[in-house]
């Protein structure tokens, strides 16, 4: 049996690598790495602390990225696999001790095939309200109704304040978290997320919401506009063109 090795706030598992058919599912690792550089080329990923996973299917396994590099930085040999029990198989590698909340969302919603947590900055203000985002555009309403508040990053906060349905986590003063079936969703709702999040932050407090109706109208129809797909698409197409061979570069707007 392995020996946790800590180092501030990491975690590795001593053990002796053991072998997995990594080639079953050799796509979710990719899948975790093109989410990484992806997110960083939006602009979430500058610091250390991001985490992306993506669950193995019929597995009790997920993929995530090592804590010691941010999104801008990761490589393929920078995705590791991960047991639901937090065992990293394979590596010595250290992992952040947030992940906790990783397979302990997988066990608890089998719904969910992908989570991305980060500290972006407009997410982070956006949590440091600790509320639901305000709908202020049809964007944001994907998370009207849908979005809970946890008091802390640990499974144990997060596990009874996520509902059924619910696709993203406000934890305050700290960032935000999203989920969906698989990486294509969890991280396209991140990018929008943020989105919202900075109208949220930068509109006055008297600025109208959308009805509740017109919320669930717009809702229905990004959906039908495959939105999510498009978006996932788009942040691949990020990931990949500002990527220079050793590291994603931004190239972000005003």
């Amino acid at each position: 049996m392995g020996v946790f090795k800590t180092r501030g706030d990491v975690q590795a598992l001593a053990r002796p690598e053991r072998r997995t058919d990594l080639s079953a599912h050799r796509k979710y690792k990719e899948q975790a790495l093109e989410a990484c550089r992806g997110l960083a080329a939006c602009g979430l990923g500058p610091g250390i602390g991001g985490h992306v996973s993506v669950r193995v299917p019929g597995k009790e396994l997920f993929y995530t990225n090592a804590f010691e590099k941010c999104f801008e930085e990761m490589r393929a040999e920078d995705i590791l696999l991960l047991d639901f029990e937090g065992n990293v198989l394979e590596s010595n590698r250290a992992v952040s001790l947030g992940l906790t909340f990783h397979h302990g969302i997988y066990k608890q919603r089998p719904d969910v095939g992908a989570i991305v947590h980060s500290h972006g900055f407009w997410l982070t203000a956006q949590a440091a309200f600790g509320r639901p985002l305000r709908t202020f555009n049809n964007l944001a309403t994907f998370f009207y109704e849908r979005t809970c508040i946890s008091p802390n990053d640990d499974f144990a906060s997060i596990g009874p304040a996520l509902r059924q349905g619910d696709v993203a986590i406000i934890i305050p003063w700290h960032g935000a978290i999203t989920v969906g079936k698989d990486i294509a969703e969890a991280a396209a709702l991140h990018v929008t997320m943020d989105y919202a999040a900075r109208l949220d932050v930068t509109l006055p407090a008297e600025a109208p919401v959308i009805p509740h109706d017109m919320c669930l109208e717009l809702r229905a129809l990004v959906e039908r506009a495959d939105y999510l797909a498009l978006t996932w698409e788009l942040v691949r197409r990020k990931g990949r063109d500002a990527f220079d061979g050793q590291r994603v570069v931004p190239r972000l707007a005003a």
